[in-house]
């Protein structure tokens, strides 16, 4: 009677034991957020009135940008660097426009810049969330590749602007 118990009691730890391992080997998923990357992007615009939506494809390659706006009318090549852009469309390819000073430069980064959900966390979170002091940025993930698949933006609690991504690749 005394071995049943015995053998009762080694079979229990061995599951215990072989069920503890195997928690340890399960990995937990974390979501990824490219410094460079390539992709495409729906973006949307509201105001009180009207919903604005363009096309985006975007290449951050080491803190640099460059940006193909599609407004439906015309291409925008957007390339900045430092703090110079350049602008052309493609309905005059052969002129294009630098400015120096680009005023608008860093919120159009900022709203692209990923690296602002840099946030270390243990296990993969619904959402990452980003307070500029105006704008809350909400990232979401993509449950099949771990990767951004959306950004809502807010101020003052109302949604000002959607950025979906259709497509994206990490870059190396």
């Amino acid at each position: 009677m005394m071995r049943k118990y015995v053998k009762l009691i080694i079979l229990l730890n061995l599951i215990c034991i072989i069920s503890g391992c195997s928690k340890s080997l399960i990995k937990e998923k974390h979501y990824v957020i490219p410094v460079n990357y390539s992709g495409e992007a729906t973006v949307k615009i509201y105001t009180d009135k009207t919903e604005n939506t363009y096309a985006v494809k975007i290449v951050c390659k080491d803190g640099n940008y460059s940006f193909i706006v599609n407004d439906g009318s015309a291409n925008w090549n957007i390339t900045m660097d430092g703090g110079a852009c350049t602008l052309n469309n493609d309905k005059f390819k052969d002129n294009n426009v630098t400015i120096n000073n680009f005023k608008i430069a860093d919120s159009l980064i900022d709203e692209f810049n990923l690296g602002k959900f840099n946030n270390l966390q243990d296990n993969m979170p619904d959402e990452l969330i980003y307070w500029d002091g105006t704008y809350k940025h909400v990232l979401n993930f993509s449950k099949e590749n771990l990767l951004p698949e959306n950004i809502f933006i807010y101020k003052n609690d109302v949604l000002v602007k959607t950025i979906q991504y259709d497509k994206l690749k990490m870059e190396l």
